[in-house]
């Protein structure tokens, strides 16, 4: 999460709801203090900002990143940031759940199985797919690393059957959750969106191992930062998100997404309700 003591304002960090693009806003455009964090595991502010996005082993709970703690595990776990949440404005964007779980699925290859390059249609990612609902049948609130992308975005809004943030925005809306920190806190910030996903076309599937081989094995470490952008943006990738949609992930995984983030579906829907009382009323 973050935390602007001035304007005292949270945004809470769904994972996998543009999230990054929020954070780099703030990091740029705000004064954020990590004191809430600092005091939960003891250690320095300086070391809190750095834990962050860190793996941070915490008693009773064992390795989670704290950036993308769910509500009820602050609760029960972290005192202070808890209390930090509790007395400030807050928001969070929400993201329709099929959506985010595809999108989850993608990251969750990419980063455990260097899957990086993989297209949406790929059958790895039907398989994959329904590994991840069997590790998440029957489970509640979680901070798991490995699967916290996954998360239910209610548990990030509500804790123990009570609204705790005081703002739902629909992720394609962010702005006017920035309109709204401005009329709320008087804050101005410009958000990007700015990590959305790209996959080789089909046409350019042949392409990647030799792509791979030169990246990692030929190309200098500094002439490969400089290339990876421009290759990612060129016309051998395309965007991946809007294809999600008119992918099967199969009937059984289907229907388990359907269950099992029903209530963030009416979270979305919530969120939509919000953004368009916020247009009428600007109207």
């Amino acid at each position: 999460m973050l935390h602007c003591p001035a304007e005292n304002l949270v945004f809470l960090h769904v994972p996998k709801n543009a999230g990054k693009s929020v954070r780099h806003a703030f990091v740029r455009q705000a004064g954020l203090s990590w004191s809430f964090l600092a005091s939960d595991l003891g250690i320095s502010e300086a070391g809190a900002e750095q834990a962050m996005d860190q793996e941070v082993e915490v008693p009773g709970l064992g390795i989670v990143k704290p950036a993308h703690l769910p509500l009820p595990i602050i609760a029960d776990h972290f005192p202070q940031t808890w209390a930090t949440i509790r007395s400030a404005r807050s928001f969070i964007l929400a993201r329709p759940p099929r959506d985010r779980f595809f999108s989850a699925i993608m990251q969750r290859l990419g980063e455990f199985a260097d899957k990086r390059t993989l297209r949406a249609d790929d059958p790895l990612v039907r398989e994959e797919a329904a590994r991840v609902c069997e590790w998440l049948d029957g489970r509640g609130a979680f901070a798991t690393v490995e699967y916290i992308h996954f998360s239910r975005q209610r548990d990030y809004a509500d804790n123990a059957g009570e609204r705790i943030v005081s703002a739902v925005f629909p992720v394609d809306r962010i702005d006017l959750a920035a309109h709204w920190l401005q009329a709320e806190a008087g804050l101005h910030l410009e958000f990007a969106h700015e990590h959305a996903r790209r996959e080789p076309r089909k046409w350019a599937s042949a392409l990647q191992p030799v792509a791979r081989i030169l990246g990692r094995r030929v190309l200098p470490q500094r002439l490969r930062k400089v290339i990876y952008p421009l290759w990612r943006n060129s016309g051998v990738f395309a965007d991946a998100a809007g294809r999600y949609e008119s992918i099967d992930l199969g009937t059984d995984v289907e229907k388990f997404i359907s269950d099992y983030y029903a209530d963030d579906a009416r979270l979305y829907l919530e969120a939509i309700g919000f953004a368009e009382r916020l247009d009428r009323e600007a109207a």
